[in-house]
């Protein structure tokens, strides 16, 4: 397929991804949404299932506001009411990691008012990264996967859990090429693209995507550098459930060159080791990845990662893009922020967006005073 046609179904799917999902079923498939980065996804594809990522839709709220606060974030009360609403019933179930407030109570409210037939928790230590905690998540590991295998009817051998390891590994290297390639070749794969590329892995069977993947690179890499003088920037926060903020930085001149984003670095941030037993190493790669902001441990890590992140990526601006109402990320900004600026002397950028109620043109405007103030216009 024309490298053209792919990025522009990635783009299609980044903007409105249940279509596609309803495809895999029709395709034999059998999806299983989750919401959280933390998901250790090899379980449930080793056992034959296609785990698939929901973020949000653009959408009015029409069922779930009877269940959730209207100060929860809209992520969850979007895949709440679509769940509700009956649009999601291609699912066999779902997962659910409790990272925050918001998606421990979204997980009692889906398991009481839906009837998928899988429902997952996984619950994480307080406090990641340290040693008391990882027995813990090994035990969590162990007992999620007995969940999934009382569900296939069946035992996952650990040589096929091993095998999606290895895929999934394979995807993440792949990934961190295209991330790299961003930065030491410039103008041979821009931004959008490459998030694009990166975010339809979420919804495909992963094998799918390490090829989409491979195809991508094979054409970027033969590309040649080009002098570009889009103003680079670096984007952080949790996930963007569509491409407007890539598409309207690209309008304004503007390159996203790296993103501290759960739907983008830090999602294949790590490897998992394949020398050890599967459930210890799903376990430590959880426990020694870069940390969520609902997770507790030493900001300053978190901090000098991001510093390091602007540093080699020539980032001029940092955009903070978060979810309403997402405390974990939010908490965190004031400290960021003094630091990039006391430190790299480089400006950021806060937007908080609500999928129910979004607007392009507020974005638009907000975004193009801030990429201004750095230019000097």
């Amino acid at each position: 397929m024309d490298i053209r046609t792919v990025v522009g179904e990635c783009l299609e799917m980044w903007r409105n991804p249940y279509p596609y999902l309803a495809r895999l079923r029709e395709e034999g498939e059998r999806p299983v949404a989750f919401f959280c980065s933390y998901t250790p996804e090899e379980i449930l594809h080793a056992a034959g299932l296609t785990p698939v990522r929901l973020m949000g839709a653009v959408r009015t709220i029409t069922h779930a506001d009877a269940h959730l606060q209207s100060y929860c974030c809209s992520l969850a009360r979007t895949d709440l009411d679509m769940a509700l609403a009956g649009e999601l019933d291609y699912l066999e179930g779902a997962v659910f990691v409790q990272t925050c407030d918001t998606m421990m109570r979204l997980s009692d409210i889906w398991r009481r008012n839906t009837s998928f037939p899988f429902h997952g928790d996984l619950v994480l230590p307080i406090r990641m990264g340290e040693e008391v905690s990882l027995p813990f998540l090994v035990e969590e590991i162990r007992i999620f996967r007995q969940k999934v295998e009382e569900f296939i009817g069946r035992s996952i051998w650990d040589d096929a859990l091993e095998e999606s390891i290895h895929v999934y590994n394979r995807n993440r290297r792949l990934a961190d090429r295209l991330y790299r390639l961003r930065r030491e070749k410039p103008g041979a794969l821009d931004g959008l693209t490459a998030t694009a590329c990166l975010v339809a892995g979420f919804w495909m069977r992963r094998e799918r995507h390490n090829e989409l993947l491979h195809q991508l690179l094979e054409d970027a890499e033969g590309r040649e550098a080009v002098e570009t003088d889009r103003l680079p920037l670096l984007v952080s926060g949790s996930v963007c459930a569509t491409p407007d903020l890539y598409e309207l930085l690209a309008e304004l001149d503007a390159e996203v060159v790296d993103d501290d984003l759960c739907c983008g670095h830090r999602y294949f941030d790590a490897y998992t080791d394949e020398s050890i037993s599967p459930e210890e190493a799903l376990a430590r790669r959880m426990w020694e990845r870069v940390n969520c902001p609902a997770k507790h441990q030493c900001l300053e890590d978190r901090a000098d990662r991001l510093m390091r992140q602007v540093g080699d990526s020539g980032a001029r601006g940092v955009v903070f893009f978060l979810q309403s109402f997402c405390e974990p990320h939010l908490f965190d900004i004031p400290y960021l922020r003094n630091r990039l600026q006391e430190e790299l002397g480089v400006p950021s950028l806060v937007l908080e967006s609500e999928l129910q109620s979004f607007s392009r043109g507020q974005l638009r405007t907000r975004l193009q005073a801030f990429l201004e103030t750095i230019r000097g216009v």
